[in-house]
């Protein structure tokens, strides 16, 4: 097995159980929820969450600040083995800028020890497969260099495409005006988006109904 751990962050939407069998430590961003400052996370509490959302509930969340990326590098480091890093796009949040500054600081500290971060590029289920491919290749021995040419090879391969039933997350978001989220919402309008190769949210289309869209 080689000698590096591989980090990401709670963007990758992974259950426990699955990051626990792939051998992936995962570092939570931050979800504000009715006045509380709560690890991101995917649980059986998951649905409640939603049902809350669609009752009216606010949640926002922040990006790992680079502290927390250092609480958890650096244990690695300690014994004895290298970090890999892949984040949650930096065309979504600035997740990769505080694991970069976080790598940066460690990097003086334990110059023995390599420390690599890659910008994912993507998000959610697409960041959760990278992932899955990134601990597969390392399980087949791939070393920590030649990880990550993989991953910065194959990460613009993912087709990341979804659509939302509530234009109005996207209108908070400042995806689209208020305007179009009103009237959008009262005509049944779904946008169609992915994530572009810059790791951005893009609007790709929009259709009438819930199903033309997952059509």
């Amino acid at each position: 097995m080689p000698n590096y751990k591989i980090l990401t962050d709670s963007g990758c939407d992974l259950p426990l159980a699955m990051r626990q069998q792939m051998d992936l430590q995962m570092v939570s961003l931050v979800l504000h929820f009715k006045g509380q400052d709560l690890p991101d996370s995917v649980s059986d509490e998951i649905r409640d969450f939603y049902a809350e959302l669609r009752a009216g509930e606010v949640a926002s969340t922040a990006a790992v600040n680079p502290e927390d990326w250092r609480s958890a590098i650096e244990p690695v480091l300690q014994e004895g083995k290298d970090a890999l890093v892949v984040t949650f796009s930096s065309g979504l949040s600035t997740t990769y800028q505080s694991a970069l500054i976080a790598a940066d600081e460690l990097g003086e500290q334990y110059p023995q020890r390599r420390i690599r971060v890659v910008d994912g590029l993507c998000a959610s289920l697409g960041q959760g497969l990278l992932m899955w491919y990134a601990c597969q290749k390392r399980d087949e021995g791939l070393e920590l260099d030649g990880l990550v040419s993989w991953l910065e090879e194959n990460k613009g391969n993912l087709c990341q495409w979804f659509t939302v039933d509530d234009l109005m997350y996207l209108k908070r978001g400042g995806r689209v005006s208020a305007a179009t989220a009103l009237v959008g919402t009262m005509l049944g309008i779904k946008p169609v988006l992915h994530v572009d190769e810059e790791g951005r949210l893009i609007n790709v289309g929009k259709v009438r109904g819930r199903k033309a869209s997952i059509d």
